[in-house]
Protein backbone atom coordinates (compact mmCIF):
# COMPACT_ATOMS: atom_id res chain seq x y z
CA UNK A 1 0.00 0.00 0.00
CA UNK A 2 2.66 2.39 1.06
CA UNK A 3 4.83 1.35 -1.95
CA UNK A 4 1.77 2.04 -4.12
CA UNK A 5 1.14 5.34 -3.10
CA UNK A 6 4.88 6.42 -2.93
CA UNK A 7 5.13 5.16 -6.41
CA UNK A 8 1.87 6.93 -7.53
CA UNK A 9 3.31 10.62 -5.58
CA UNK A 10 6.36 10.23 -7.78
CA UNK A 11 4.62 9.83 -10.46
CA UNK A 12 3.22 13.02 -10.69
CA UNK A 13 6.55 14.80 -11.00
CA UNK A 14 8.94 14.47 -14.23
CA UNK A 15 11.46 12.71 -14.33
CA UNK A 16 13.99 16.15 -15.30
CA UNK A 17 12.20 17.60 -11.66
CA UNK A 18 16.17 17.26 -10.08
CA UNK A 19 17.44 20.09 -12.63
CA UNK A 20 14.19 22.26 -12.58
CA UNK A 21 14.93 22.63 -8.81
CA UNK A 22 18.83 22.18 -8.57
CA UNK A 23 19.79 25.22 -10.33
CA UNK A 24 17.80 27.44 -8.24
CA UNK A 25 19.60 25.85 -5.15
CA UNK A 26 23.00 26.42 -6.39
CA UNK A 27 21.79 30.36 -7.82
CA UNK A 28 20.46 30.68 -3.66
CA UNK A 29 24.00 29.19 -2.38
CA UNK A 30 26.09 30.99 -4.19
CA UNK A 31 23.93 34.42 -3.23
CA UNK A 32 24.33 33.80 0.50
CA UNK A 33 27.79 33.56 0.28
CA UNK A 34 28.56 36.63 -1.61
CA UNK A 35 25.97 38.20 0.63
CA UNK A 36 27.63 37.07 3.78
CA UNK A 37 30.91 38.25 2.52
CA UNK A 38 29.77 41.47 1.78
CA UNK A 39 28.03 41.82 5.25
CA UNK A 40 31.75 41.46 6.30
CA UNK A 41 32.71 44.29 5.37
CA UNK A 42 30.03 46.10 5.01
CA UNK A 43 28.61 48.49 7.76
CA UNK A 44 24.97 48.03 6.01
CA UNK A 45 22.83 45.79 7.78
CA UNK A 46 20.96 45.09 4.00
CA UNK A 47 23.50 42.12 3.39
CA UNK A 48 23.59 40.81 7.09
CA UNK A 49 19.71 40.31 6.45
CA UNK A 50 19.88 38.89 2.99
CA UNK A 51 22.23 36.45 3.70
CA UNK A 52 20.67 35.22 6.77
CA UNK A 53 17.28 35.25 4.62
CA UNK A 54 19.10 33.46 1.57
CA UNK A 55 20.97 30.86 4.26
CA UNK A 56 17.10 29.88 5.34
CA UNK A 57 16.14 29.65 1.92
CA UNK A 58 19.20 27.37 1.36
CA UNK A 59 18.46 24.58 3.37
CA UNK A 60 14.68 24.52 2.15
CA UNK A 61 16.03 24.54 -1.26
CA UNK A 62 18.57 21.99 -0.86
CA UNK A 63 15.94 20.36 0.91
CA UNK A 64 13.95 20.28 -2.37
CA UNK A 65 17.00 19.11 -4.32
CA UNK A 66 17.30 16.20 -2.41
CA UNK A 67 13.41 15.23 -2.36
CA UNK A 68 13.61 16.16 -6.61
CA UNK A 69 16.89 13.84 -6.71
CA UNK A 70 15.44 11.22 -5.05
CA UNK A 71 12.44 11.47 -7.47
CA UNK A 72 14.89 11.76 -10.58
CA UNK A 73 16.28 9.03 -9.55
CA UNK A 74 13.47 6.46 -9.38
CA UNK A 75 13.03 6.98 -13.16
CA UNK A 76 16.48 6.21 -13.96
CA UNK A 77 18.22 2.61 -14.43
CA UNK A 78 21.12 3.14 -12.27
CA UNK A 79 24.30 1.38 -14.07
CA UNK A 80 27.86 0.35 -12.03
CA UNK A 81 29.36 2.90 -14.15
CA UNK A 82 26.87 5.66 -13.13
CA UNK A 83 26.36 4.21 -9.84
CA UNK A 84 29.59 5.09 -7.35
CA UNK A 85 29.39 8.71 -9.19
CA UNK A 86 25.85 9.04 -8.04
CA UNK A 87 26.44 7.75 -4.72
CA UNK A 88 29.45 10.79 -4.43
CA UNK A 89 27.11 13.12 -5.81
CA UNK A 90 24.31 12.60 -3.06
CA UNK A 91 26.97 12.25 -0.21
CA UNK A 92 28.14 15.59 -0.66
CA UNK A 93 24.50 16.91 -1.91
CA UNK A 94 23.65 16.13 1.83
CA UNK A 95 27.08 17.67 3.09
CA UNK A 96 26.37 20.77 1.47
CA UNK A 97 22.82 20.72 2.87
CA UNK A 98 24.63 20.11 6.14
CA UNK A 99 26.92 23.10 5.70
CA UNK A 100 24.02 25.51 4.65
CA UNK A 101 22.23 24.15 7.60
CA UNK A 102 25.18 24.62 10.15
CA UNK A 103 25.40 28.80 8.88
CA UNK A 104 22.08 29.43 9.08
CA UNK A 105 21.93 28.28 12.67
CA UNK A 106 25.05 30.05 13.74
CA UNK A 107 23.63 33.42 11.98
CA UNK A 108 20.22 32.52 13.85
CA UNK A 109 22.52 32.96 16.78
CA UNK A 110 24.18 35.94 15.58
CA UNK A 111 20.73 38.08 15.06
CA UNK A 112 20.29 38.06 18.84
CA UNK A 113 24.27 37.85 19.93
CA UNK A 114 26.27 40.41 18.33
CA UNK A 115 29.46 38.94 17.85
CA UNK A 116 31.82 39.44 14.95
CA UNK A 117 33.74 36.06 15.64
CA UNK A 118 30.83 33.66 15.15
CA UNK A 119 29.83 35.22 12.12
CA UNK A 120 32.87 34.05 10.45
CA UNK A 121 32.26 31.01 11.49
CA UNK A 122 28.96 31.24 9.80
CA UNK A 123 30.87 32.59 6.49
CA UNK A 124 33.27 30.00 6.91
CA UNK A 125 30.42 27.05 6.47
CA UNK A 126 28.83 29.10 3.56
CA UNK A 127 31.89 29.54 1.51
CA UNK A 128 32.41 25.56 2.22
CA UNK A 129 28.66 24.92 0.99
CA UNK A 130 29.38 27.20 -1.75
CA UNK A 131 32.61 24.90 -2.50
CA UNK A 132 30.83 21.60 -1.92
CA UNK A 133 27.68 23.11 -4.23
CA UNK A 134 30.05 23.53 -6.95
CA UNK A 135 32.07 19.82 -6.77
CA UNK A 136 27.80 18.18 -6.59
CA UNK A 137 26.95 20.35 -9.80
CA UNK A 138 30.63 18.69 -11.09
CA UNK A 139 29.87 15.32 -10.40
CA UNK A 140 25.97 15.77 -11.76
CA UNK A 141 27.11 16.95 -14.95
CA UNK A 142 29.61 13.98 -15.38
CA UNK A 143 26.19 11.97 -14.57
CA UNK A 144 23.97 14.26 -17.86
CA UNK A 145 27.13 14.61 -20.06
CA UNK A 146 29.62 11.77 -19.67
CA UNK A 147 27.24 9.25 -18.70
CA UNK A 148 23.59 10.43 -19.84
CA UNK A 149 22.15 9.57 -16.58
CA UNK A 150 18.34 11.64 -17.14
CA UNK A 151 18.39 12.36 -20.73
CA UNK A 152 15.25 10.96 -22.43
CA UNK A 153 15.80 8.39 -25.27
CA UNK A 154 19.74 8.32 -24.52
CA UNK A 155 22.96 7.53 -22.78
CA UNK A 156 23.30 4.69 -20.23
CA UNK A 157 21.78 5.91 -17.37
CA UNK A 158 18.14 6.06 -19.22
CA UNK A 159 15.72 3.49 -20.09
CA UNK A 160 11.91 4.55 -19.35
CA UNK A 161 10.83 7.18 -22.04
Amino acid sequence: MIAQAQSFLISLFPATIHPMVVHFTIAIIYLAGLAEVIALFSKDKFFEKAGFILLGLGVLATIAAGVAGVISESYDHITPAVAQILSQHRFYGELTGVMILIAWVIRLITRYKNNRRVAIVSILFTLAAVVLVSYVGHLGGTLVYDHGLGIVGQGLGRVHP
